[in-house]
């Protein structure tokens, strides 16, 4: 670890020191009150400061760590980041973020590992750090590369399937009202009697499995299959995709 890492995670001045100096802290918000202390007034206003450190150095320093010693390497950053400096006490509690020193294996041989965000021991596919330590040898090894060996999938993967939107492909609005969708393999234009005001992916799961005749917060007014001049002006074309085939 180089030696000014200390001096690169803190770089950033405290955010909310310059808010506001101790001269507007006297304007007291209850004039009816007879006495009150700085800090509770001063943090009735607002005006609190709380650390504003660059972790993004740690992170990329832990990761090019990968395959060595924990042990050693945390030795390495003791070395720069002792514990006796409030701010640098502050930035050893981040190391959890980024990754997992308590891993254990127990009797039914579940790998379960706890971190600072969670409180509690849970297993790989809901770890937030992208790095652990192998309880077996004490190395530095990848989540990911974990999980796949375990055959399970990590939330942060799903979160990032979610984000991606798996309705864009199917689902095309034109109003808050009408929409362009695709179900089994064919095009229609469907109008509705009002705004469906839900997430689109369960908006199309809706409309796939027809749940549109019975729905209880929007219906179905009229649905036309496009046409072959419809579908050319508007670049779509009907038949299944292997995406459509696997959703």
């Amino acid at each position: 670890m180089r030696e000014d890492m200390f001096k690169i995670i803190v770089e950033r001045p405290r955010s909310g020191s310059r808010h506001a100096p101790a001269a507007k802290l006297r304007r007291d918000k209850y004039p009816g009150r007879k006495r009150v202390g700085l800090k509770r007034m001063a943090g009735e206003q607002g005006y609190t400061k709380y650390l504003n450190e660059n972790l993004s150095p740690l992170k990329r320093y832990l990761h090019k760590q990968i395959g060595r010693k924990w042990d050693q390497v945390f030795s390495e950053i003791c070395q720069h980041l002792d514990t006796g400096h409030t701010v640098k006490m502050h930035v050893h509690e981040h190391i959890d973020d980024f990754i997992v020193t308590k891993v254990s294996i127990d009797r039914k041989g579940r790998w379960i590992g706890a971190g600072r965000r969670w409180g509690a021991y849970c297993e790989p596919d809901a770890w937030t750090a992208d790095l652990y330590v192998d309880p077996y040898d004490g190395i530095i090894k990848r989540t990911a590369d974990l999980c796949d060996k375990l055959g399970v999938s990590r939330w942060k993967d799903r979160w990032r399937r979610r984000k991606k939107k798996l309705w864009r492909p199917f689902l095309k609005k034109l109003s808050e009202t009408e929409y362009l969708v695709k179900l089994d393999g064919i095009w229609f234009k469907i109008r509705l009697d009002q705004s469906p005001r839900c997430n689109m992916d369960l908006f199309l799961a809706d409309l796939r499995a027809a749940a549109w005749r019975s729905h209880a917060l929007w219906a179905v007014v009229q649905k036309d299959q496009l046409s072959s001049k419809a579908l050319r002006k508007l670049g779509l074309e009907n038949g299944k995709t292997e995406e459509e085939t696997g959703a």
